[in-house]
């Protein structure tokens, strides 16, 4: 990207023009409740790029998109990205988008602390680890009573693991989870 900067902004532009004018005539036929932007922008660790090329390159991309989004009647925009966005969190902010998912723990990705660090300027989706629910009983309890009651009273937090329920979480320890999550919202 460094090397050959010139032609990734060419590169970006012509994708952010194209995404921009397919989006214009959704935008003027339908109502969007909420947008998805599917951008997986991290590995485990870190970051594909750095947090200094993504404002340089992709920043204006997203305000761009945030813009004719909000302007188009959408209220609420979504980044999703795999591995560890904790570096890319203030960016997402600084560009308008509303909510970031699905926080993966095993990622090192830790949303309790996200809250604390950004406070409501970013919703979550996500963010409990699915390690800990297909080991059922005191160890999925304690991970959920860590993540969901302090989110859920501030609102702005969807409860849930990455990506779907892996083939590793049986259907019990599914259940006592999904008990858990209905009797910490209310719902029974």
């Amino acid at each position: 990207m460094i090397d050959e900067s010139d032609f990734v902004q060419e590169m970006i532009d012509f994708w952010t023009d194209f995404v921009s004018e397919t989006m214009a005539p959704i935008l003027e036929n339908v109502e969007l409740d909420y947008v998805c932007i599917s951008e997986d922008m991290a590995y485990k660790e870190h970051s594909m790029i750095s947090p200094r090329m993504v404002r340089k390159f992709l920043l204006p991309t997203y305000k761009r998109w945030v813009s004719e989004l909000k302007k188009g009647g959408c209220p609420i925009v979504s980044l999703d990205s795999d591995g560890y966005i904790g570096e890319l969190i203030p960016i997402w902010i600084e560009a308008g988008i509303d909510c970031c998912e699905p926080l993966e723990v095993a990622a090192g990705n830790d949303i309790v602390e996200y809250r604390r660090l950004y406070g409501k300027r970013m919703a979550y989706k996500g963010g409990i680890d699915k390690r800990d629910i297909a080991k059922g009983g005191e160890v999925m309890r304690q991970e959920v009573m860590r993540v969901v009651p302090p989110l859920l009273k501030e609102r702005g937090f969807i409860p849930g693991c990455g990506y779907g329920v892996p083939p590793d979480i049986s259907w019990p320890s599914y259940v006592e989870y999904s008990l858990l999550l209905a009797q910490l919202s209310g719902l029974i």
